[in-house]
Order: structure tokens, then sequence, then C-alpha cells
């Protein structure tokens, strides 16, 4: 058969030159150097933050990490609710509260008052709750599951608001108790494997992922993160691979024993892979009347840290 022939020897010298999938010759990314940037980037509502890590970006992991009860629960609120001010949907996943916990949270900042509590919640007129609930509920979603959750379970809750809702921003709060119900008990086999996901994820579906981080208590030391010790990569709980596969890794510390200032935060950025700026960003005041978190020019140095914690621990 001639024609079959033909084909054949046409196949041979038409062969391409076989190139696994995903392999990228260097003379073939011209393009991917000169085309501009999508448009994927929202400033943090704090002006100290920006200054160092430049906004905050799709694509990327942003893992929040401090000491228990210092306040990161609600430096999260804060990015959600500056996020969805500025139009951006918002997928609100906080594991350790309540939907109805979350959504108060969120509305709190918008009324500066705390409705969490019932009597604050009492003195506010019905259509000025209504009238800020209104700014928010379209654009904000959230997985009504109370504590544990199987990793990959999750992870297609993540996908469905991320593709369905349209949701450009994820919260995660926090991975720990992700993997606190799962058979196995290695905590930092567990993590690893839910980071890894988690990253692929964002990769594949590139919306902004906010993830808190708790901290294990760090070594040979007889002060605790709750005394405003400062916060280190190394202390990241459970793995490394928190650090390792995050993009931005901010610390917050407090220490809430102090005599003279206790409701004063310092955010440290402790990873960038963005600028590769590190270091104190900015130092935020914890309002009790309003619940909200407020940038301050407060010089909090090193040493003034020290000496305060000293004196409220060693005793």
């Amino acid at each position: 058969n001639t024609s079959a022939f033909d084909e054949v020897i046409k196949a041979m010298w038409e062969a391409k030159v076989y190139r696994p999938d995903g392999i990228v010759e260097g003379n073939e990314t011209w393009e991917l150097v000169i085309e501009k940037d999508a448009e994927t980037q929202v400033d943090y509502p704090f002006v100290g933050l920006n200054d160092k890590l430049k906004g905050i970006r799709q694509g990327e992991i942003v893992t929040i990490t401090a000491g228990s009860g210092i306040g990161k629960s609600q430096v999260c609120r804060e990015i959600a609710h500056h996020l969805i001010l500025r139009d951006e949907n918002v997928a609100y996943i906080a594991l350790e509260e309540s939907v109805q916990r979350s959504m108060r949270g969120l509305l709190s900042i918008s009324l500066n008052k705390p409705i969490h509590l019932q009597e604050v919640r009492d003195e506010i007129p019905l259509k000025q709750l209504r009238d800020a609930y209104e700014t928010l509920h379209k654009k904000v979603f959230f997985y009504d599951h109370w504590g544990s959750s199987d990793s990959d379970n999750l992870i297609n809750k993540i996908k469905y608001l991320v593709r369905s809702c349209g949701c450009k921003w994820v919260v995660l709060d926090h991975i720990s108790i992700v993997v606190s119900g799962m058979q196995d008990g290695d905590e930092r086999r567990l993590i690893d494997n839910t980071m890894t996901k988690l990253r692929n994820v964002v990769e594949e579906l590139k919306f902004g992922l906010i993830l808190v981080s708790h901290l294990r208590r760090p070594v040979n030391s007889n002060r605790g993160h709750e005394e405003g010790l400062t916060t280190s990569m190394s202390q990241l709980r459970g793995s490394a691979g928190i650090g390792q596969l995050s993009d931005i890794v901010i610390g917050c510390e407090r220490n809430q024993q102090s005599s003279d200032h206790p409701n004063l935060m310092t955010l440290r950025v402790l990873k960038n892979r963005y600028t590769g700026e590190t270091g104190v960003s900015t130092y935020l005041n914890f309002n009790t009347d309003t619940f909200r978190l407020s940038e301050t020019d407060f010089n909090f140095d090193e040493t003034t840290r020290n000496t305060e914690t000293r004196r409220q621990t060693d005793f």
C-alpha cells in the first residue's frame, strides 16, 4: 500500500522531538518576561505592612502566626473586612468559631462596636445593624463546620468557594485544627500534607490564602509568646512546611501581662518572598471599647520589650 508507506515516511520526517509535559525552553519565555502582571494586588489595611509587602496578592499564601490570645484572628478580621469593602469576595473559614460569631466579628468592625456582646448589640438600632449587614453579606462566604475537618474535604470546599462563589481571597483560621481530628497522630506529617495540598490549590486557582498558624513554646525559655516574646519562623507549630510553603509569614507579638501597654501589638514580617524585606513593619493598638485594631507610631523598641517582659515574668 503506497499511500500507507508514504504516510509512514512523512511521519518519520516530520516527527517532533519528544518533550515531557511541563518542560519549557528558555527561548520560549520572552512573552512571559514582558507581559504585564495581572491586577491581583490589594493593599493591606495597615500602612506599615504595605511598605514592606507591597500589598497582598492572589496566588500567594500569607501566614499569620502568634501565641494564644494575642489577636491574630482579629488581624484576619480586619484584613477580610478591608477586602470586602474593596468589592472583593472573601471566603472566611474560622474553624474555632461559629458562622454567627464570624459574621458578628466582621459587623463589629463596620460598626466600631463589639456586637458579639449581647449588651452592646441591644443598644444598636436594628436599622443601623441591618445597614451594616447589607454592606457585607453579599461579598462574604462561610463554611459551617465546627472543629476539625478532613483536609481533602476542606480543599474541595475551598475549590467550590473559589470557582463557584468567585472568592478571590480565602481566610483559613487555623491549620492545626484541620488535622486535629484525623486518625493518624503524626501532626507534623499531616500538616506537611495539608500545606502541600493548599499550596497546589492556590497555584491552580490563583486565589490569595490568608492562613493562621499557632506557635510552639520556645525551648529553654521561661517566657511564652503571651508575655511578648519575639516570634520567629523556627517556632511555627507542627511543621517546617508551613514556613517553607508560605510566601509571606507575619508574626503578631503582644505582652498580655504588661502593666503599661497590654493592648499594643507588634507586626513582624518573618518571611517575605516578594521583596525580601523583613523585620518589624508596624504597631497596632487594640481599642477595648470598639474592639478595633488601629495603626500607631508608638516606638516599642526591643530594649523596652525585653525590660517589660522581665518585669512581668521574673518574680
